[in-house]
């Protein structure tokens, strides 16, 4: 049992201690609050939280008071005093106070109040931590639904994402949110991004290719990359990404899955700036819940926008079986009417006109024929609107809207060509975003019977040998791959910049076989 101080005073001290603890439920001004009130209770210079990390295998934090820790060997301590602070049965922190005033040692007495307002603080503690979770679980409940009214309620895609990272950054109080999902090609690609830099949005647009982070997403399970300052990043390409985004390349990041079901469509990628790793740690699960319900809403709006697109195709089929069924057919009845009128009619002129008729009812007929087989066609956006839109992503990253030009026939473009062509334009922008600092950039699409040219230019500072080369070997294995070729070219006229060139013949992929 705990023996208190027979003084009054002492008594009525920690009593006021008690109170001015107990009545706090913010957490962050509880415990300086809390190390505050233990020093003026027994007289301690100096006093210390340290808080535990949840497996108690080291101290995750340290709250002070009074003295920088750093000075206490010079103004030479006389006694010390530690105790446990204790939430629910386990250790949540150790209290310690230090150098008493008038050079005196630490009493029973002392410990014995210290142990009493450590137990108080405990209770304290747990309530704080306890309504800390409650609007923690609130402000994740809200930016899930959000995020799922957002994307469910036909919102652009580009936007729905950029929100679906913003909430999450928010309500992880992280530095840095991005979403990478999964490409027609079966890469990931970073399609959205946020963070207290502006730089943040540069990073749209990059893929990531290393076999490790793929693992990640197959396995469905959450991993925290941890590393300290003046420790080499815990992951190589973690580290380029915070580094991209104005972060230390040191620090915490979560690689989280985007699951449905046994299916992984994305990772969302969260990082924070600093040591600081409490926040990472209780962020964990609340981040996977939102990455697999950002999923499933994900899922959903496809599904949406397929359905929608079903809608169009079965009233498309509608269309042409009428006029199939009817109006050709009525076409088709009167042309051979006329015909039959044409045999009887006695004037040369007449027959004439009538054969005429019949004449335009045939092509009539036919152009309807053409009409009904063009509605037949799936529907698919041009690649000319492709790429715009692929452009205009890099709007906010780049601080402008890229000017598209793309001529020639666009028909002529397969699919494994148009896939290339995209990802090479999404390469070279990203990397327009990332490192030239431009004010302007243009995005030339030229498509001749034989080859497909794109060329990327910028005003920015210019390319050097032993400067930006981010994704280039990517581009160039596309290109290598169709047969052709990828050139960088720097400076672009007098006023510097850089130019990649990119070429490849059509329908000249080496085969896999």
């Amino acid at each position: 049992m705990l023996r208190l101080p027979g003084s009054t005073e002492a008594v009525a001290t920690l009593l006021d201690a008690v109170l001015a603890v107990g009545s706090e439920l913010d957490l962050d001004v509880l415990l300086p609050r809390l190390v505050r009130s233990a020093c003026y209770l027994v007289g301690a210079r100096y006093g210390s939280l340290g808080i535990l990390r949840q497996d108690a295998s080291g101290v995750v934090e340290s709250v002070t008071d009074g003295l920088n820790p750093d000075d206490l060997g010079l103004l030479g301590v006389n006694s010390s005093l530690e105790v446990p602070v204790m939430v629910r049965g386990q250790a949540f922190g150790m209290l310690s106070l230090a150098d008493k005033v008038g050079g005196l040692d630490f009493t029973e007495d002392d410990q014995a109040l210290v142990q009493a307002l450590a137990g108080a603080a405990g209770m304290a503690i747990d309530n704080a931590r306890m309504l800390q979770e409650t609007r923690r679980q609130q402000q994740w409940s809200e930016a899930i639904s959000e995020m799922s009214q957002a994307l469910l309620s036909g919102q652009d895609k580009r936007d729905a994402l950029g929100l679906l990272v913003s909430r999450a950054c928010s309500a992880a109080q992280a530095d840095l949110a991005a979403i990478a999902l999964v490409g027609e090609d079966g890469g990931l690609v970073i399609e959205a991004a946020t963070g207290v830099d502006p730089r943040a949005g540069a990073i749209v647009g990059t893929p990531l290719t290393e076999p490790h982070w793929l693992a990640v997403l197959e396995s469905g399970e959450p991993l925290l990359l941890v590393s300290n300052e003046g420790e080499t990043a815990a992951d190589p390409s973690a580290g380029l990404l915070r580094a991209a985004s104005g972060l230390e390349s040191h620090g915490q990041t979560a690689l989280v899955p985007m699951s449905v079901g046994l299916g992984h469509i994305g990772l969302l990628v969260v990082a924070w700036a600093g040591d600081e790793g409490r926040v990472a740690y209780d962020s964990a699960e609340p981040l996977k819940q939102y990455a697999d319900q950002a999923a499933v809403t994900l899922t959903a709006a496809s599904a949406q926008r397929d359905r929608a697109r079903m809608e169009v195709l079965e009233d498309r089929e509608r269309i042409a079986r009428d006029m199939h069924d009817v109006v050709i057919q009525r076409l088709f009845a009167t042309g051979l009417g006329l015909q039959s009128a044409a045999r009887v009619a006695g004037h040369p002129y007449v027959q004439n006109r009538l054969a005429e008729a019949v004449d335009e009812l045939d092509l009539a007929i036919k152009d309807i024929r053409r009409m009904i087989f063009a509605l037949h066609q799936p529907a698919t956006v041009p690649l000319d609107e492709e790429v715009r839109e692929l452009a205009l992503g890099f709007r906010a990253p780049l601080g402008f809207a890229p000017i598209v030009a793309v001529t020639g026939d666009l028909d002529a473009v397969d699919e494994e060509m148009r896939l290339d062509l995209l990802a090479v334009i999404r390469g070279a922008l990203s990397n327009v975003a990332r490192h030239a600092q431009a004010g302007r950039a243009l995005v030339d699409v030229v498509i001749d019977r034989s080859v497909v040219r794109v060329g990327v230019e910028d005003d920015g500072v210019g390319f050097t040998e032993t400067g930006r080369r981010s994704g280039l070997g990517n581009l160039q294995e596309r290109a290598a791959h169709h047969g052709g070729t990828m050139m960088l070219i720097s400076p672009v006229g007098v006023l510097g910049g850089t130019r990649l060139d990119w070429e490849a013949p059509l329908g000249a992929a080496e085969s896999d076989f």
